[in-house]
């Protein structure tokens, strides 16, 4: 591939790599013949494809760009050319992800990198106050998706499970959800500027602590909605297996201590508690978009790398939210306990039902 073509004047790539990624974009790494001395050695390039949006900017080029220059832990924006919606970025080189800890041998190694990812997750946010009015204002319509998102998915993904597990449930918890929905919107005091998609595959363990890649979710969104990944935990991605006793209570307590930068007092406060466990039973009943026609089919997420069955998935997510919610989103934790009533009937047969334990952790 050539390299691109919006270059400043006399820099020059070549020897590109392909780092693979999704359909959304590609991302190559490049070796730097010349360029400006903050560039190193190499350099990695992600050009987006444009979008089903039709706008002249695919949405997921302008967040990632604003959150690599403006999130401390994202790789440095060295250069970006809007017509191509391309990203010249740092290269952070070939360290391992938090995902290829979790999923290896070493228990040690994996609890206490998944201790230093949360730490970072909360350290790399940014109050939404404090802002440029720039920033904002460029993700204006990004913010607007995610308001919408936020009380439009987890209905949705309500309807879906009704539909195929016909739940008694579905009326009471839908209307206690979009309170949730609307409690989280309208608490702007702790709405911060975050990465939205902090899986184990986008954490970089480099020396020098964990780097976030791969920013296309970047957004101004209520704190406790990226806190979630620490407390279920990773609540969009395929490397989610059981985690050992105690650990995720750790992690939320290292995300709490890390977001106290930015937003101090949070640990003191008995509602942001209330407010996590609300997020992540949004993130669960939201899961039935990109979860329930997998269980359904019995596959596993992922085969490629090792990925848990969907069925077992879904299953440890509503029993968290029975176990968790009961006494806060009573209705919400009655429809995910008939839900998994269903499921232990309807799926007797087929792959395991038993979220297995992290490889790292003896699984």
């Amino acid at each position: 591939m050539n390299p691109p073509g919006w270059l400043p004047r006399g820099a020059e790539l070549a020897d590109p790599v392909d780092l693979g990624g999704s359909r959304r974009s590609t991302v190559l790494r490049y070796a730097v013949r010349s360029g400006p001395a903050e560039w190193g050695t190499s350099v990695v390039v992600k050009t987006f494809a444009p979008d089903a949006t039709g706008g002249a900017v695919p949405r997921g080029y302008l967040r990632e760009q604003i959150g690599l220059a403006h999130l401390p832990s994202a790789p440095t924006l060295l250069a970006s050319d809007d017509a191509s919606a391309s990203l010249l970025m740092e290269d952070l080189g070939t360290h391992p992800t938090l995902a290829d800890v979790l999923v290896g041998t070493d228990a040690d190694t994996a609890y206490q990198q998944t201790l230093a990812w949360a730490g970072a997750l909360g350290r790399t946010l940014r109050a939404a106050s404090s802002a440029p009015a720039a920033v904002r204002a460029a993700l204006g319509p990004a913010i607007a998706e995610d308001r919408n998102a936020l009380r439009r998915n987890p209905q949705t993904g309500l309807t879906r499970l009704r539909e195929v597990a016909g739940l008694r449930h579905g009326a009471a918890a839908a209307a206690e959800v979009a309170d949730v929905a609307d409690w989280l919107a309208g608490d702007s005091a702790r709405h911060v500027l975050g990465p939205g998609d902090a899986c184990p595959d986008n954490a970089v363990l480099t020396p020098g602590g964990v780097r976030f890649v791969d920013l296309e979710g970047t957004g101004i969104r209520h704190a406790a909605l990226e806190a979630a990944y620490a407390a279920e935990p990773f609540s969009t991605c395929w490397c989610v297996f059981a985690p050992p006793s105690g650990l995720t209570s750790s992690m939320l307590s290292a995300f709490t201590t890390g977001a106290e930068t930015v937003l101090p007092g949070l640990s003191q406060d008995p509602d942001w508690h209330r407010q996590v466990r609300a997020a992540v039973a949004l993130w669960v009943v939201t899961g039935a978009l990109w979860l329930l026609d997998g269980a359904l089919a019995d596959r596993r997420i992922n085969p490629d790398h090792g990925g848990p069955p969907f069925r077992a998935l879904l299953l440890a997510r509503w029993r968290w939210v029975v176990r968790e919610c009961a006494e806060e989103l009573p209705d919400t934790a009655a429809l995910c306990d008939e839900a998994v009533t269903w499921a232990l009937r309807s799926w007797r047969e087929g792959s395991r039902l038993d979220l297995p334990a992290y490889p790292a952790f003896g699984g």
